[in-house]
């Protein structure tokens, strides 16, 4: 019985230190050279100085929460799989080394500017399309519910 018992204190210990010491899989690497944590964080923050939340009473504490729930294992796990579905792992490790170069850091920093700046574009380009193809329906007689 000892024996067994020891045996199976071993094992525990050699997994445990195992798994301690292996290296992240690629794609766990490129999510954290990508920073994903850090700019879901960024999002949250942005979202909580949204006039439709900023205005409220809404407590630190519960931001922070919500931070934990974005930078989750269960979530980055499910983004993992999404960018091991589209990139193979030497493509994995060629975004690696790009996001840790210099440009690639520059990338980083300046993509949410990019990301909010092109949002709003959109934003103002589709209500113009909207309203041009609302113009078009109701010259052509065409009902919508626009």
């Amino acid at each position: 019985m000892k024996r067994i018992l020891a045996t199976l204190v071993l094992l525990i210990v050699f997994h445990v230190s195992f798994s301690q010491t292996q290296p992240k899989e690629p794609v766990f690497q490129l999510l954290d050279a990508m920073k994903i944590s850090t700019n879901m964080n960024q999002m949250v923050d942005v979202l909580r100085k949204n006039p439709m939340f900023a205005s409220s009473n809404v407590p630190d504490e519960f931001w922070e929460e919500f931070k934990a729930e974005m930078s989750s294992d269960e979530l980055m796990k499910e983004i993992a799989a999404v960018y091991s579905k589209y990139y193979s792992e030497e493509k994995m490790m060629d975004l690696i080394q790009f996001y840790n170069s210099p440009i690639g850091q520059k990338t980083l920093e300046i993509t949410p500017a990019l990301t909010g700046e092109t949002m709003q574009i959109g934003q103002r380009y589709g209500m113009q399309v909207v309203q041009k193809i609302s113009e078009k329906m109701k010259e052509k007689g065409y009902t919508s519910s626009l």
